[in-house]
C-alpha cells in the first residue's frame, strides 16, 4: 500500500481479558432473561462433592414452581432432593472436572414437590460454575407414550398418578378423571362425574368466581394454575392447587382440555402460620391462663394458645385451618359473634364484657394485625375469666377496661424465616 513498508502490517484490534469477561457475561444475562427454557447456573463446593445454585431464570421458576429467592445460595440436593437419583448431579460433577458439555437424556425427576420429564444440557462456564439449560418436556412425553402405548395402557399410568387428573371435553363436559379424586376430595369417582355444574359445588363460597373465570378460560383453550379452597366431603376445608392446559389429536383438532388438582393444604398452612410467631412465643402463650386464638383476615384460625384449644375441647391439629365459628368457645356468644371479626372491621382495639350460658364472665381484648403496609391481615383476641373477680366484687388492676383502652390497631413486624411450621 503506498506510503507503507513492505513489512507494515495493519493492527488489528482484540478484545483483552477484562472485555472479554463483560461480554460473556452480558451475553449470559441475556440468555437468562430471554429463553424460554430452564437456566440455572451451579457453583461448586466441597470439592464438587455439592454445587450452590447462584443464579435461576423466570423460565426455571415457572417449570420447577418455586421462585427464585427461595433456591439462590441453596444446595441443589436441598431445593431438588431428587437430583442425585435423577443422574444430573454426577453431571454436574463431570462437567466442572473435564470442561466437556454433555446431555442429560430426557428423564423423569420427581421428588416430593414436583415430578416431570426433563432434557438438560449442561456446560462449564469460563468462571467456573456450572450452567444447566433444561427444558419440561413432560407433555410432550406424555403424548409420546400415549400414542405409544394405545388407551387401555395410557389409563394405567393417568390412574395411579399422584395428582388429581382431568379430561375436560370441548363443550365443558368432565369425560375422565383418575382414582385421586377420591383421596383428595373424598368423594367417589361416580358422584363427581354425576355432579351438576362440577366443580362448582366442591369450591368454598368465596372463592367459586375466580375458579368459574379459570374453567371459562380453560374451556376457550388458555392455560394456567390457581388456588382455591376445596370442601372435602367430611367436611374439612382443604386448599388446592389447579393447573389447566389444552387437549389437541395429531391433526390439531381441540379433545378440550386437562386439568390436574394437587392437595396444598400443609404448605398453605404452613405458610399462614410462619407469620404468627416463633416457637418461643408458642410456649409462652401456651403458659397463660387468657385464652388467645388468631384469625387471618377472612376468619380461619392460624393458632390458638393450650386455654383456648382446651377451652374448647379440641386439640390444636384440630383447630387450625378451621373457621372461627367452627370453633366453640364460651365468649362467641352466637355463631355470628367474634370479637377479633368485629375489632378487624372497626378497624381497631375493643374491648368488652360477656357471659357466657353458664354464667361464667369474660373479659375479652380484640385488635387487627397490621402488615407493615398498614393492610388488615388478621386479628386476634385474647380472652379471661373474670368470674371469680366480679364476684368479689371487683376486678384486678389488668382487666380494667378504662384503664388500658387503645384506638390503635395492632402492627406486626415480618417473623423470622425459622417461624414455627403447623400442621392442618
Amino acid at each position: 500500500m503506498e506510503g507503507h513498508s513492505a513489512g507494515t502490517q495493519e493492527r488489528v484490534w482484540a478484545p483483552g481479558l477484562h472485555e472479554q469477561m463483560e461480554l460473556m457475561q452480558a451475553k449470559l444475562d441475556a440468555l437468562m432473561d430471554h429463553s424460554s427454557g430452564g437456566v440455572a447456573v451451579y457453583r461448586p463446593v466441597n470439592d464438587g462433592t455439592d454445587f450452590i445454585i447462584v443464579d435461576f431464570n423466570h423460565a426455571a421458576e415457572e417449570i420447577e414452581h418455586v421462585r427464585k429467592e427461595e433456591t439462590l445460595g441453596k444446595s441443589v440436593q436441598e431445593v431438588f432432593p431428587g437430583v442425585r437419583e435423577f443422574g444430573l448431579l454426577e453431571v454436574f460433577r463431570r462437567v466442572w472436572q473435564t470442561g466437556e458439555p454433555e446431555h442429560h437424556p430426557v428423564s423423569i425427576y420427581k421428588d416430593m414437590r414436583t415430578t416431570g420429564w426433563r432434557r438438560n444440557y449442561v456446560c462449564k462456564l469460563p468462571n467456573g460454575d456450572v450452567m444447566a439449560i433444561y427444558d419440561d418436556v413432560t407433555q410432550t412425553k406424555r403424548s409420546e407414550l400415549a400414542t405409544r402405548m394405545g388407551e387401555q395402557i395410557f389409563r394405567a399410568i393417568a390412574n395411579y398418578a399422584y395428582d388429581w387428573e382431568i379430561w375436560v371435553g370441548p363443550n365443558g363436559r368432565v369425560l375422565w378423571m383418575n382414582p385421586a379424586a377420591t383421596r383428595v376430595s373424598g368423594y367417589a369417582v361416580e358422584e363427581l362425574t354425576a355432579m351438576r355444574d362440577f366443580p362448582a359445588p366442591l369450591v368454598y363460597e368465596p372463592d367459586q368466581e375466580k375458579i368459574v373465570r379459570a374453567f371459562d378460560a380453560a374451556v376457550k383453550g388458555g392455560t394456567g394454575h390457581e388456588q382455591f379452597r376445596l370442601k372435602h366431603k367430611d367436611g374439612r376445608t382443604l386448599w388446592v392447587e389447579i393447573t389447566w392446559q389444552p387437549i389437541y389429536d395429531e391433526k390439531g383438532n381441540s379433545l378440550g382440555h386437562r386439568e390436574s388438582i394437587r392437595d396444598v393444604t400443609a404448605r398453605k398452612l404452613a405458610e399462614q402460620a410462619a407469620e404468627v410467631a416463633e416457637w418461643e412465643e408458642e410456649a409462652i402463650l401456651d403458659t397463660m391462663a387468657e385464652r388467645v386464638v388468631h384469625l387471618d383476615a377472612e376468619g380461619s384460625i392460624l393458632w390458638a394458645n393450650r386455654a383456648a384449644c382446651e377451652s374448647a375441647g379440641m386439640g390444636r391439629e384440630q383447630v387450625i385451618g378451621r373457621f372461627w365459628y367452627e370453633m366453640p368457645l364460651d365468649w362467641h356468644e352466637t355463631s355470628e359473634s367474634c370479637p377479633a371479626m368485629e375489632a378487624m372491621q372497626a378497624g381497631r382495639r375493643i374491648e368488652i364484657e360477656k357471659a357466657s350460658a353458664d354464667g361464667r364472665l369474660w373479659f375479652v381484648q380484640a385488635a387487627p394485625l397490621l402488615d407493615p403496609s398498614g393492610e388488615i391481615t388478621g386479628g386476634v383476641e385474647v380472652s379471661l375469666d373474670v368470674t371469680k373477680y366480679a364476684h368479689a366484687g371487683a376486678a384486678p388492676e389488668e382487666t380494667e377496661p378504662e384503664a388500658r383502652k387503645s384506638e390503635a390497631p395492632v402492627e406486626v413486624r415480618d417473623p423470622p424465616a425459622d417461624s414455627r411450621p403447623t400442621q392442618p
